[in-house]
């Protein structure tokens, strides 16, 4: 992805950023009004420039701060019941919901247009003619606030469920997916190396600004840091053919990794599988024992694997310069039927679920079905050396029917 694209990204998904907007919008239209009054008719400037317009900025001012504080406490409650339920990694997508944000926003962007535009009012900042347009917008304000007000009773419904919140882990992840084909490994360069400027995980790699600077200097290059990638300082991101690189050109280089705290769900898809895996592993701990959440997880991990193995491996003509390693199938599978295999061995329901899971994929060719064969022999030796014999003989006939 464009690293500015990213960065733009990045700063839309927080909270401020959309309460800011809204903010500064409501404050520009109660102060605005007053140069729209000189085309208001006289007849609508006496019929709706009275008083009425202050009654109803003063009950927006006093019960739009109830509506913004009791919102802002259903969303942290929302958040701390997914951190719990699920795993605090999966609790960022209630953060960055834009349904949510957008309800916040408008119920703080409304409150301070109803304080700005009372306090004008009382300064005699208007005349009829203002007040008049000051009328009609907040009409409109009511409006949008009951319709995001009703639009927030429904999404928080939802919000918090755990259901959802798998829904939505599984969606990031898919369009991750669906960016990194399983492509062959490329030959490997044995040129210049572009190292890290500091420590953390790679979040984002521009390849379009990658495969512009390769095309530029003539160079092909082979990213060994992919998205999600944790780099010490001075550890190296990429590989050039070139022998040896100058000091502006490695920087812009490394210009294209963004290197921060934590892993993202954008453009990461083993970190989506990761989230999904914890959910399943968190749902079957004793304290929750909730193997149906595990088992959902399993069908998860179906969909999102077998899409994936679907998927045109071709690269592009364009695509020539800049290669990224492989995404590898046991990894990914590992990732999130991993943690179901050992804490779940002890479960029958979803042991045979996974059996039949892992069996449906390794039914085909290719690199997911290696991967699922292998990780199925292995979930089986595992189970049956927990299983009570009766159980075991089940799981081993669940098994052979599934294989």
């Amino acid at each position: 992805m464009n690293r500015w694209l990213f960065l733009w990204r990045r700063v839309r998904a927080q909270i401020w950023f959309r309460a800011s907007l809204y903010a500064a919008f409501g404050v520009g239209a109660a102060l605005v009004a007053v140069f729209a009054a000189p085309f208001v008719p006289r007849a609508m400037a006496e019929r709706l420039g009275g008083e009425s317009v202050q009654q109803i900025l003063t009950i927006l001012a006093s019960s739009l701060l109830a509506v913004a504080t009791f919102s802002l406490g259903a969303w942290v409650t929302a958040y701390t019941s997914v951190s719990q339920a699920a795993t605090p990694r999966a609790a960022a997508l209630v953060t960055s919901d834009e349904a949510s944000q957008k309800s916040l926003a408008t119920f703080v962007g409304a409150f301070l247009y109803a304080v700005v535009a009372v306090t004008a009012v009382n300064a005699h900042y208007y005349g009829p003619g203002g007040r008049a347009v000051l009328y009609l917008t907040s009409l409109a304000v009511v409006g949008l606030v009951a319709f995001r007000l009703l639009g927030w009773i429904n999404r928080l419904s939802r919000l918090a469920r755990l259901g959802h919140m798998i829904e939505l882990v599984e969606e990031r992840t898919a369009a991750c997916l669906a960016q990194e084909p399983p492509t062959a490994a490329a030959t490997p360069l044995t040129g210049a190396e572009v190292r890290a400027s500091r420590t953390g995980y790679v979040q984002n790699i521009d390849l379009p600004y990658l495969q512009e600077l390769a095309g530029e200097h003539d160079l092909r290059v082979e990213i060994l840091a992919p998205v999600g990638a944790f780099r010490r300082r001075g550890e190296v991101l990429a590989r050039t053919s070139r022998a040896r690189l100058e000091t502006a050109l490695e920087e812009r280089l490394a210009e294209a990794f963004a290197v921060a705290r934590g892993r993202t769900f954008d453009q990461d898809p083993r970190y989506g599988l990761i989230v999904l895996g914890e959910i399943g592993a968190r749902a079957l701990s004793p304290g929750v024992n909730d193997p149906g959440t595990a088992i959902q997880i399993v069908g998860v991990a179906v969909r999102l694997l077998d899409d994936w193995s679907r998927l045109d491996p071709t690269r592009p003509e364009d695509d020539q310069r800049v290669f990224r390693p492989p995404l590898a199938a046991e990894a990914l599978l590992d990732d999130v039927l991993g943690p179901l295999i050992r804490y779940g061995s002890t479960d029958l329901a979803l042991a045979i679920r996974l059996q039949k899971a892992l069996r449906s994929l390794a039914s085909g060719e290719g690199p997911v079905s290696t991967a699922a064969r292998a990780l199925a022999a292995d979930a089986l030796s595992r189970a049956k050396a927990e299983l009570h014999p009766q159980d075991r003989r089940r799981l081993a006939g669940a098994a052979r029917e599934s294989g």
